[in-house]
């Protein structure tokens, strides 16, 4: 390699390492630097109810009960946000999976919600991949989640997972009978924070798709949706054959 190589490698190594370290500075900033004052607000406005609740007319008890909920829901979103950070450090290596487990294991823990609503599952027989078992599962668990909550009200869910192969790659579809997403919507929806839907209909804070693609990024793929709305969605993601594993 050519003098000038290295030196532009290194350039690009050296702000690499400072990209990173800045994003470190923001997660530590988020969790501790946001967390407590939140904390601060959520316990003394808690106190205040508990304490002069009783004298409040009913506009200044809303009030109150918006203050709890708001910040609720922002504890909810900087733990997510955190969550979301620390796939960027993987530090368990991956390994022989098998597929069939995951979705089983998905299934399980969705089973309460696939009886509520009636939902009707088919799956192929999936192959053996390398990767992170728990990351896999939590892919399917939530795409699969997915499908099962935005359906028409009355409307029962019909499921099918499948996949194909190339010399390169794995490629599972996910295909429902569900709302669809908006065309405009249907890459906006895989960045942090985004939603293809009401969240007054549809409760969530827009970080499930995002986790799915920084675990298929860990794991050298990608994802992508074709809809058409009221007309169902496929969730089509690959994963590549060829990973280092133990």
């Amino acid at each position: 390699m050519s003098a000038k190589l290295e030196s532009e490698l290194a350039k690009v190594n050296q702000e690499l390492a400072s990209l990173k370290a800045e994003y470190e500075d923001f997660v530590y900033i988020v969790s501790h630097d946001l967390s407590a004052p939140l904390r601060q607000i959520q316990s003394f406005s808690e106190i205040i109810v508990n304490k002069h609740g009783d004298c409040f007319d009913d506009k200044t008890n809303r009030h109150f009960e918006l203050i709890n909920n708001g910040s609720t829901q922002i504890t909810i979103m900087i733990e997510a946000l955190k969550s979301y950070s620390r796939l960027n450090t993987r530090t368990k290596p991956f390994e022989l999976l098998d597929c069939n487990k995951s979705v089983s294991q998905a299934l399980e823990n969705l089973s309460a919600l696939i009886t509520d609503t009636k939902a009707s599952i088919t799956c192929d027989i999936l192959p053996e991949i390398i990767g992170d078992e728990a990351q896999i599962t939590f892919l399917f668990q939530h795409l699969i989640k997915n499908s099962l909550t935005y359906q028409s009200t009355g409307n029962k869910p019909v499921i099918s997972i499948s996949f194909t192969q190339d010399n390169d790659d794995w490629k599972f579809c996910i295909t429902d009978n569900g709302i669809g997403i908006s065309d405009n919507l249907t890459k906006k929806i895989f960045k942090v924070l985004r939603r293809g839907v009401s969240s007054k209909k549809y409760p969530g804070l827009g970080m499930g798709l995002a986790f799915v693609t920084k675990i298929l990024q860990k794991h050298q793929g990608d994802i992508s949706v074709a809809t058409e709305n009221e007309h169902g969605a496929t969730f089509t993601f690959k994963i590549a054959k060829d990973l280092p594993h133990e």
